[in-house]
């Protein structure tokens, strides 16, 4: 399949993807969120996006980019960004990590905290939530007081729609299962149809 223009595109399918239009795809995600694509996900690109051209009712990729370039557009780039970023997650995802937090980070900051000082944990590309209430567990499992301390976790995501579901803070059993078991069911809510939502002492991280 060839655009009009004549330029084959990058991906078999329902709408071209030319060279150029996924070169401006790139080029605009890299400019609105610092996300470096090479020309090797193109088909990802395509899978994920072509959804949003048939919401949009759009014809063309070509037609896409034009939208993403305008004003009218500012919407879009969020949204294109959330389909373009992959949400990886678990509860414990690498429990070395937590395990390096427990034994050779916590001790120390629960020092600093007792003592009166401030202490600040930051969970970048939190996804929905699991991983910050996973350093929040693990705060929780060293320095049991921590919430009525000056202690708190920043938990952050390109994907609004992630962080309102982590802001939320509800997960089903099955989720929770990678995490100590002594530890969520002592943190955690139960709530309806088998899940779980964060009690008061996580979200006060």
């Amino acid at each position: 399949m060839t655009s009009a223009a004549g330029a084959p595109s990058m991906v078999e399918g329902e709408f071209v993807l030319t060279p150029e239009d996924f070169r401006h795809i790139a080029h605009t995600l890299h400019s609105y969120a610092g996300i470096a694509l090479g020309e090797g996900k193109a088909a990802l690109v395509y899978s994920r996006l072509a959804k949003r051209l048939r919401v949009l009712g759009l014809r063309s990729f070509r037609e896409y980019c034009q939208l993403i370039d305008g004003v009218e557009g500012v919407d879009e780039r969020q949204l294109m960004t959330a389909a373009l970023t992959t949400n990886v997650t678990r509860f414990y995802r690498e429990p070395h990590h937590f395990d390096h937090l427990r034994d050779q980070v916590m001790p120390r900051l629960a020092a600093r905290a007792r003592a009166g000082g401030r202490v600040r944990l930051w969970s970048a590309a939190c996804s929905n939530g699991q991983e910050p209430y996973s350093m929040a567990l693990t705060v929780l499992q060293t320095l049991p007081e921590a919430a009525d301390l000056d202690v708190r976790i920043l938990a952050t995501d390109i994907d609004p729609n992630m962080v309102a579901q982590g802001h939320d803070g509800t997960y089903s059993e099955e989720a929770l299962e990678p995490a100590p078991v002594t530890l969520w069911r002592k943190y955690f809510d139960r709530a309806d149809r088998g899940q779980w939502t964060a009690g008061a002492q996580l979200k006060r991280l």
